[in-house]
């Protein structure tokens, strides 16, 4: 009996080591701290933000989505709030659609590619998104 259950634990651990270099292979190496992490990252989650998720990196968009969130949180800005002092942001917008207007808005824009990653997504969604002279 002893000698099942040593079998069978280290048949699961040799199943659960064999796995676990898949798992970091899927796992982004960087965290997003420049307009050069953004949009590697963002771009590599590809659909995964979309509802449902399309093709591309979950855990990249993970960190997308996360990054975002953080951002918007800081600016006091959610984009759940259609308006606010900074940029005028449509309250329906889904995080696919933040992400990928910063990561068009972004293009060929490589002057924040050094710059922390906060002024890229600000700098897209004020140009996206200007509020009018009445807000």
């Amino acid at each position: 009996m002893r000698t099942i259950r040593w079998t069978m634990a280290a048949g699961l651990l040799a199943l659960g080591l064999h796995a676990l270099p898949a798992r970091a292979q899927e796992t982004p190496t960087r965290e997003i701290v420049s307009g050069a992490d953004f949009v590697e990252l963002c771009t590599k989650a590809g659909r995964a933000l979309s509802s449902p998720p399309g093709d591309g990196s979950r855990p990249a968009a993970r960190q997308c989505k996360d990054f975002l969130k953080n951002f918007f949180t800081l600016e006091n800005a959610r984009p759940v709030v259609p308006t606010d002092q900074v940029m005028c942001i449509n309250g329906k917008l889904s995080w696919q659609e933040i992400s990928d207007q910063v990561l068009d808005w972004g293009k060929g824009r490589s002057e924040f590619d050094d710059k922390p990653a906060g002024d890229l997504v600000r700098a897209a969604m004020r140009a996206k998104h200007p509020c009018t002279t009445g807000n």
